[in-house]
């Protein structure tokens, strides 16, 4: 609809409660939504009417889960309407591409979005942890083993679902803190167990510091869970 208004829905009960959260500054109708490598929501791409270069929204929008606000973000070149998408990709970055056939604009390109958390205070590039070693299987309920290098300690193991996304709509988003525990750059992470949390498929495994900063991840296929 036409409104800057956004909502949470909470399916975590069991019963889905729904609430109001903050205000974007643009309308984003066949904008995306894109969930972040520290689980914050990227909204980029959009315009207040459908497919019409209509106050197109160019600049991005991040929204903070613990706060319920939106930060203005970087600005895109291109309209992105129609069509168009925004991928998460490992490297913590977000690819946002294409936009017409048919629309104002037939964007056959690419731009790639480049949120804060890659960077220092004053702008520049922050040194990223690395992830040295990590399993590329793992099964629902176990501990696994990483290897970090980094001079800063590891705050949050993320896992964050490769996605799927088409026509303003990113059905294959999850986003999950995995608990761990770190001696030194070996951390024993773990897995949930039950696959409502963790479906089977190809997943981002990131490491994040203690100023926020997030490694490249490593990619994580899920098993289905064993029968119990």
């Amino acid at each position: 609809g036409n409104s800057t208004n956004a909502i949470v829905i909470d399916v975590t009960s069991g019963t889905p409660s729904v609430s109001a959260t903050g205000s974007l500054a643009f309308q984003r109708r066949i904008g995306v939504a894109t969930v972040l490598a520290d689980g914050k929501v990227l909204a980029s791409g959009g315009s207040i009417e459908w497919n019409v270069m209509n106050n197109v929204a160019y600049d991005a929008e991040i929204w903070n889960p613990a706060t319920g606000q939106w930060t203005r973000g970087a600005t895109a070149q291109r309209a992105r309407l129609y069509h168009s998408v925004a991928l998460l990709l490992p490297d913590a970055t977000v690819m946002v591409a294409g936009g017409g056939a048919p629309g104002p604009q037939n964007n056959l390109n690419h731009e790639i979005f480049y949120p804060p958390y890659l960077f220092k205070s004053d702008r520049t590039e922050a040194v990223r942890p690395a992830i040295a070693s990590a399993p590329t299987v793992v099964d629902p309920g176990r501990t696994v083993k990483l290897s970090v290098t980094h001079n800063r300690p590891v705050a949050r193991v993320t896992f964050v679902k490769s996605g799927s996304v088409t026509h303003g709509w990113n059905m294959d988003q999850r986003f999950v803190d995995l608990p761990f525990n770190a001696q030194g750059g070996q951390l024993s992470v773990q897995i949930p167990g039950r696959a409502s949390d963790v479906p089977p498929g190809m997943w981002m495994m990131f490491v994040i510091d203690d100023t926020g900063v997030p490694s490249v991840a490593k990619m994580v296929r899920v098993n289905v869970a064993a029968a119990l």
